[in-house]
């Protein structure tokens, strides 16, 4: 893939770690629960509520398909509807995103303290217009520094 599909590519990437703060604030029912934040009952919850509204075009290149919770993991798993894996270089590619997913992620006070703080990771896997696996990135409590 180019630089400037990447460059595209990146404000997908930002707008899914906003879905994350969108959760929170149209269903914050789901956080003030007593139930195990990084439980697959609650991450489930929360996917299954995101799930409602997918597909949908987060921009004009990145589409969020349906989304999963597993235990201690938020899954987001994007589509890039104008691409090929083999257009595309899966490691250029994780690593060009890598940095601003992490930042977003951390910077985002809800996604920090709801979801990372209380040991939930965040995954985000894209695949090409034909659903083939291009790049999975994780966001880590670590990569917050907790």
């Amino acid at each position: 893939m180019q630089r400037s599909s990447i460059v595209k590519a990146i404000p997908g990437i930002a707008i899914g770690v906003l879905i994350g703060y969108l959760v929170w604030r149209v269903f914050p029912e789901y956080f003030a629960a007593q139930e195990d934040p990084r439980s697959q009952a609650h991450l489930s919850k929360i996917a299954a509520e995101l799930n409602r509204s997918v597909p949908v075009m987060i921009d004009a290149e990145t589409e969020l398909m349906p989304t999963e919770g597993v235990e201690g993991m938020l899954i987001y798993n994007y589509r890039l509807v104008s691409y090929s894996a083999a257009q595309i270089d899966s490691k250029r590619f994780a690593a060009g995103a890598k940095q601003r997913v992490v930042q977003g992620a951390c910077n985002t006070p809800e996604t920090r303290d709801d979801f990372l703080k209380k040991g939930v990771t965040l995954r985000y896997s894209y695949y090409d217009k034909d659903k083939k696996p291009i790049a999975t990135i994780d966001v880590k409590p670590a990569d917050c520094g907790f």
